[in-house]
């Protein structure tokens, strides 16, 4: 079954020219497009798309807030935004909202259609040509070993291993479980419990919203995102139900 795609940009000409980089792809069809907010959440009903790909600057309610909207009230529904906007603060802001996928407009055409296949099987894709700009706050973060406190203010210290602090610093990077199984040399079940374990310390439900923490906390770099727990690296054997 062909992967449903609405198209939401205030620009018409943005609109049908996405139509028409994504026409004839037997797996793709466009159900929809909106040109603001308001026909953008009357077409998620509507047209129930698997996919909405999402410009940020808009008129009126900008595409962030759209989406949160949308994904409150349809959360099957899985959003990339398509934007100009390269900072950190975007990012994190989108996918705060809950989106799975940040690529910048100037995407190839395969690249195109290979995010949106690969966000609809379950991963979240971020452009590489902004990955540079996050890890390196990222990093600028992680040498500072000062203590926080999370977000909901508790007096808690974030405690990571040093092998989780490792798979955090790969999940930033954009990689996937197999991928980061590969670079840490661990079996693909132990990152997964890692990665269980990480979403427990941060207080976070998935590998989006520890990204987007971790982004977040980045903007601020007097700050960290954890404190090294003195853990001995093992494998615990556990299977992890996170798949994304």
């Amino acid at each position: 079954m062909a992967i449903k795609i609405l198209i939401v940009d205030d620009h018409p000409m943005v609109r049908e020219g996405l139509s028409n980089m994504l026409e004839n792809i037997e797996e793709i069809t466009i159900v929809a497009s909106a040109g603001n907010s308001s026909e953008a959440l009357e077409k998620a009903h509507s047209a129930e798309p698997d996919i909405i790909l999402m410009d940020i600057n808009m008129e009126g309610v900008n595409g962030i807030e759209t989406a949160k909207q949308i994904l409150a009230q349809k959360p099957e529904i899985k959003v990339i935004f398509l934007t100009i906007f390269e900072d950190t603060e975007s990012i994190r802001l989108a996918l705060q909202s809950g989106a799975s996928g940040y690529i910048l407009k100037h995407v190839s055409r395969q690249n195109l259609i290979d995010t949106i296949k690969r966000v609809h099987s379950g991963e979240t894709i971020i452009d590489q040509s902004v990955f540079r700009q996050i890890v390196n706050d990222y990093t600028r973060l992680s040498k500072k070993l000062t203590e926080i406190k999370p977000l909901d203010k508790e007096e808690k210290r974030v405690e990571l291993t040093p092998r989780e602090q490792e798979i955090l610093r790969q999940l930033v990077k954009g990689l996937t479980n197999k991928e980061i199984s590969a670079a840490t040399n661990l079996a693909v079940d132990t990152v997964k419990t890692h990665l269980r374990n990480i979403y427990q310390k941060l207080q976070v439900k998935n590998r989006t919203q520890a990204i987007s923490l971790a982004m977040k906390l980045s903007r601020n770099s007097s700050e960290s995102l954890f404190v090294i727990e003195n853990t001995d690296f093992g494998k615990t054997g556990h299977r992890d139900s996170d798949h994304e």
